[in-house]
């Protein structure tokens, strides 16, 4: 389980939010809402350590630790190194998390397969369209095989066909390992597509929904009479919080 409690998150003396509360049931999909400024990416930053804050931050009901628990971070930009090719970003989270690629070589290349990368190992990330960067960064998420999965507006700068395969690769690969996993995103369909859960940052107090599309795989979500309504829905309630 993942657990906030009591979170009160300043930047350069603001706060962003005060006494945040909410907890996941383990291998949950959280898309967290809001308008610029609400706190989404300072929120991962308070997860991640890369800001202070107060209150707590449990997994498992132990405080979040770094260096003890594994986080996988799927920035928007994807986070690649240049000068490396696609293998060698991937493999050098596992450097970096002190495992060995090597034993895991039939995982890797399964997940390769799967986030159609085979072919594009030995390419450096200026040889790669956005897609495939943004698989590439997904690839190095899911071979940490993490504790918890963080992905802030992973999918936003892509075209509307190629984020709708990411995001379905997305999901393939998520059901294949499942992981506990906060989406933040500003779009509201791409909220309903892919979590279970959706947190509203709000001005006033921030609220955890269920996804009412939330029993239905992606494909039965993608339908229009289904999608239309529960939007519609989703976008009166955002409107009236925000």
């Amino acid at each position: 389980m993942f657990q906030v409690r009591d979170l009160t998150v300043k930047y350069q003396a603001k706060v962003v939010f005060s006494k945040l509360s909410f907890e996941l049931a383990d291998n949950t999909i959280l898309a967290v809402l809001g308008p610029s400024g609400s706190g989404k990416t300072s929120l991962l930053n308070a997860i991640t350590g890369l800001l202070s804050h107060q209150g707590e931050i449990l997994l498992n009901g132990h405080p979040l630790d770094t260096k003890a628990q594994t986080i996988a971070l799927v920035p928007q930009d994807y986070g690649l190194l240049p000068w490396k090719t696609v293998e060698q970003n991937v493999l050098l989270a596992l450097k970096v998390k002190e495992k060995k690629g090597g034993k895991d070589q039939p995982k890797l290349q399964a997940l390769y397969a799967a986030l159609g990368l085979t072919s594009l190992l030995k390419r450096y990330p200026h040889q790669l369209s956005g897609g495939q960067k943004q698989r590439v960064a997904l690839a190095r998420a899911f071979a940490l095989t993490p504790d918890l999965l963080l992905l802030d507006e992973a999918f936003s700068a892509l075209d509307l066909v190629i984020k709708q395969k990411a995001q379905q690769l997305f999901l393939r690969q998520w059901q294949e390992t499942p992981v506990t996993t906060l989406v933040v995103t500003h779009d509201l369909k791409e909220a309903l597509l892919l979590s279970d859960q959706i947190l509203l940052l709000t001005p006033n107090k921030p609220q955890l929904i269920t996804n009412p599309l939330g029993d239905l795989d992606y494909d039965s979500r993608t339908e229009a009479k289904v999608l239309t309504q529960v939007l519609s829905e989703l976008e009166a309630e955002v409107k009236r919080q925000w």
